[in-house]
């Protein structure tokens, strides 16, 4: 779903092919809505095609430009916790709905585990004591000129398996180099928060608070 430019030889994008056809498509738009809470054996998410399903967010959408049309890419501005900043000023970012966690630099990534109490693991991950998650803090993202909060139970990933539960931090360090980075990757932790719309026409990525997020 990115654009030609990363097209492996140079094979036309399936997106462009469907938003070609304005008699059934009208609008060069497709959407996320990714419910994280299952329970009731509610749906696992939904994509729309063509438009927004209004039924799956609240209030206004926040716009962000595309910076490069390779990836969605667009600027991300400050991540806070408690008033620090962990980013430098507004950062490459990109929304991949195929990443399940959300990455960055590595000294970033490792100053917000630091601050949420997690330990490293195996393989780059984080794991939290579980009983800590209601006394989190909360994490910003600043997004189109809004701020977007992930709480404690947003951004930890509670994996039960054989009777035991395991607390995943839902960050993890990613240092890509130049010229493709440094860049953050708002994958799944942060899409399953936030309604995520993606502009084809406009080249823009906008975001809302999902209709079943607290």
């Amino acid at each position: 779903m990115g654009w030609d430019r990363i097209s492996v030889n140079n094979i036309p994008q399936p997106m462009d092919q469907i938003f070609a056809n304005k008699a059934l498509c009208p609008e060069a738009v497709f959407a996320f809505w990714l419910n994280r809470d299952l329970n009731n054996n509610a749906a696992g998410g939904e994509m729309t095609l063509c438009g927004m399903d209004p039924a799956h967010y609240k209030g206004s959408i926040a716009w962000e430009p595309l910076v490069s049309e390779d990836y969605w890419r667009i600027k991300l501005g400050a991540v806070t916790i408690d008033g620090t900043a962990y980013t430098t000023g507004p950062v490459d970012s990109i929304v991949d709905t195929g990443t399940s966690l959300m990455t960055g630099p590595s000294d970033a990534i490792k100053k917000i585990q630091r601050k949420i109490g997690a330990f490293p693991v195996v393989n780059g991950e984080y794991e939290i004591e579980c009983s800590r998650i209601p006394n989190l803090p909360n994490i910003t993202f600043t997004l189109g000129g809004q701020d977007f909060v992930l709480t404690g139970n947003d951004y930890i990933l509670q994996i039960s398996q054989n009777g035991q539960t395991t607390c995943l931090s839902g960050f993890m360090g990613l240092d890509i180099p130049a010229p493709n980075g440094p860049l953050w990757i708002l994958g799944d932790v942060f899409i399953g928060k936030f309604y995520s719309v993606f502009d084809n026409g406009n080249k823009r990525v906008g975001f809302a608070v999902s209709a079943n997020s607290n």
